[in-house]
């Protein structure tokens, strides 16, 4: 299975022509990789990894709004 996906991409790549394209993967390639060889977190200060435990730690979404509210501030904006 492993090898079929990697004969696959490797055959894809092969024949790109876009170089843009290529531009595209490489990024996303290099930063997969390097997170498997770490945790991408090494590189954060101390302070840093405390403010981003933190800011995950946070509840999430008590800060939206319903959709009604939502249209309601979108239809004011909009006649304004």
């Amino acid at each position: 299975m492993l090898a079929d996906i990697k004969k696959d991409l490797i055959e894809k790549i092969s024949s790109a022509d876009d170089e843009n394209l290529l531009l595209l993967l490489k990024p996303d390639y290099d930063y997969f990789m390097q997170e498997a060889a770490g945790d991408v977190t090494d590189e954060l200060s101390e302070e840093d990894k405390a403010e981003l435990i933190s800011m995950v730690s946070e509840p999430f979404g008590n800060e939206t709004i319903s959709r009604k509210e939502f249209d309601e501030a979108i239809r004011q904006w909009r006649i304004r």
